[in-house]
């Protein structure tokens, strides 16, 4: 098994970093205790100890909630095993990961679901698509997002211009506002959504039978709740809905004063 020393990496730096330096001071181990570290730009995966586990082959790897690995090799995709056995062949544009025992890829350009056989559950139909949640994903076709279950019906027709399931009775769904963002490769260090056209993107809340329950109004999609009232994002601060209409912040969220004047000057900032 061969073994490697921090100073081997691409990570190391000597200006930073000691001849003592571990590889637990340059990077996170995940929960099988490995670690992708990259030698001249290719990746593979070391222990603590600095044995590589899985050899310098891949161009990226990512852990999966299955405990295997997405990797891209040769410009595809596909799924490999801790032991560097291949799980999922190469053969994906884009791979996400095993949701509810399905996994969003993307092939030829489009968008289907496989499961851990490498069997195509949803066929490759869609421009865009979300990880299913409770039963329910959202998707893309000609620009506009809808709802489908795990049989690939429609649950919500193709109407919005972007569309996640929140759970089993509630999705939350985006539209454009009129600012027209300058700078969004500025803005895309910051947490927000952008349109195709580079609109600022705000969000709302919607029951899975299509009746809206909150205009679009918060700067993040709608995924939790607090209290029993939605969390939502305004002016760059966290905070719930009282009585449905009245914003309360969550106080322990503070914001940076540089970024407060980038994103003041950016104009999502009031």
């Amino acid at each position: 098994m061969t073994k490697i020393s921090p100073k081997d990496t691409d990570q190391f730096d000597n200006f930073v970093h000691k001849e003592t330096t571990t590889f637990e001071d340059l990077t996170v181990f995940d929960r099988n205790n490995l670690a992708p570290i990259s030698i001249d730009n290719q990746f593979g995966l070391i222990d603590k100890e600095g044995n590589v586990i899985i050899p310098f082959q891949y161009q990226k790897l990512v852990l999966t909630t299955v405990n295997a690995y997405s990797a891209q090799k040769e410009n595809k995709w596909g799924i490999i095993t801790k032991s560097n056995q291949i799980l999922i062949p190469f053969e994906y544009d884009l791979t996400s990961d095993f949701i509810e025992n399905i996994c969003a890829v993307k092939k030829d350009g489009k968008w289907g679901f496989i499961d851990l056989l490498n069997q195509v559950v949803i066929p490759f139909e869609y421009d865009g698509c979300t990880d299913f949640r409770a039963g329910l994903a959202g998707v893309e076709k000609d620009g506009k997002w809808g709802m489908i279950d795990k049989n690939n019906q429609l649950i919500i027709d193709y109407q919005y211009e972007y569309l996640t399931p929140v759970d089993q009775n509630f999705a939350t769904f985006g539209e454009a506002t009129s600012l027209k963002i300058e700078r969004p490769d500025i803005l895309a260090y910051f947490p927000y959504f952008l349109s195709k056209e580079n609109y600022l993107m705000h969000f709302g809340l919607i029951s899975t039978k299509n009746e809206q329950i909150l205009g679009p109004i918060s700067e993040l999609p709608i995924l939790e709740s607090f209290e029993n009232q939605a969390v939502i994002r305004q002016n760059y601060q966290l905070g719930y809905l009282k009585n449905g209409k009245d914003f309360v912040k969550f106080e322990q969220f503070t914001i940076d004063p540089y970024e407060e004047k980038i994103l003041t000057q950016l104009g999502v900032m009031k």
